[in-house]
């Protein structure tokens, strides 16, 4: 029984997280720019170093939420709060117009920039505080009280793993015309559909407390 309420709110996370991780952001255009600029290893090594600062990020989220869940009342309001987060989410992506994600200016360049890749990749995800606040919802809304720590462990590889294979897939988006176009084409719809998810989710969380 206890293993079934596990994994209902693992997936939860696993719905909540990708939903949340599809929506282009910051961490998107600095792959697609590394990627186009300097070539696929380059985008790989980008994505590698968005995915370990995410993994500092996700540690940091992890004990913070171990430590604060022992007070029900804080715990509780954490969650209240990180359902309101998953609204302001849905609101942005429900408001989020069609548009061209890829730069059609943008010129490849014969350059084998790796590290400077994974080194831009890692400071623009470890220098955006929203990382550490999606995070922390993340776990506020799936981890209970009695929830034990080998389970929030997998939780946290599976938000790394997430991570790391959407930003690796992105990068073979980049590199393949026809499929690039397909997820140009479809990304806002794919938007809009995860708002519905978010906010049900979200009403979902509430409505347990």
């Amino acid at each position: 029984m206890e293993l079934q309420i596990y994994l209902q709110d693992f997936l939860i996370l696993v719905f909540a997280h990708f939903m949340a991780l599809i929506s282009p952001d910051v961490d998107f255009f600095i792959i697609i720019n590394s990627t186009l600029k300097y070539g696929r290893k380059a985008g790989f090594m980008s994505a590698f170093g968005i995915s370990i600062a995410n993994l500092i990020y996700i540690i940091l989220a992890l004990f913070g939420i171990t430590i604060i869940k022992e007070n029900i009342y804080i715990f509780n309001s954490l969650k209240i709060l990180g359902s309101l987060y998953l609204f302001f989410i849905s609101y942005y992506l429900i408001q989020s117009k069609k548009r061209d994600l890829f730069n059609k200016h943008i010129k490849y360049e014969n350059a084998n920039n790796l590290f400077d890749s994974f080194i831009k990749g890692f400071i623009s995800a470890v220098l955006n505080p929203k990382n550490f606040i999606f995070y922390f919802t993340m776990f506020s809304i799936t981890i209970e009280k009695s929830t034990p720590f080998s389970i929030q462990i997998i939780y946290a590889l599976w938000m790394f793993f997430a991570v790391l294979i959407w930003d690796i897939f992105i990068v073979y988006v980049i590199s393949l015309e026809k499929i690039k176009k397909v997820f140009n084409s479809y990304i806002n719809l794919i938007e809009k559909i995860s708002a519905l998810f978010l906010t049900f989710i979200a009403c979902m969380i509430i409505y347990k407390l």
